[in-house]
């Protein structure tokens, strides 16, 4: 797993962790929390702090 993957997985699962303490997720949660990781990672290698 590269640098930029592990990123966004971090990011993914941590929005999901901070939505539900439960574990009970609706399909809506998983998109969110994709677009949650998208925003993330384009934040950091516009701000230069990762390189693509």
């Amino acid at each position: 797993m590269n640098d930029f993957q592990k990123i966004w997985l971090d990011a993914y699962r941590d929005y999901l962790k901070a939505i539900s303490i439960t574990g009970e997720y609706c399909p809506a949660d998983y998109t969110a929390s994709r677009e949650h990781a998208d925003a993330v990672l384009n934040s950091l290698i516009k701000a230069g702090e990762v390189t693509a």
